[in-house]
């Protein structure tokens, strides 16, 4: 192993999975924001929609309102 590789090792953070019942409430929130935008499901627009809920989720936005309100 190299130096630089074990520097990245040290940040690596592993997340926990996500939960059926918290998927479902992601589902929610990317339901509500594809609709509230008018964006189809498969669109470059709704995967960013995906991403961001998905991020704001790992970083700690828990609440499902608090969530929505941060995507719409």
């Amino acid at each position: 192993m190299i130096w630089g590789e074990r520097m990245l090792i040290k940040h690596v953070h592993v997340l926990d999975p996500i939960e059926p019942d918290e998927l479902s409430m992601l589902q929610r929130v990317f339901d509500q924001a594809c609709r509230v935008r008018g964006f189809q499901k498969q669109t470059p627009e709704a995967v960013e929609v995906a991403i961001l809920i998905v991020s704001l989720y790992q970083h700690g936005v828990l609440n499902e309102r608090q969530l929505t309100a941060m995507v719409l």
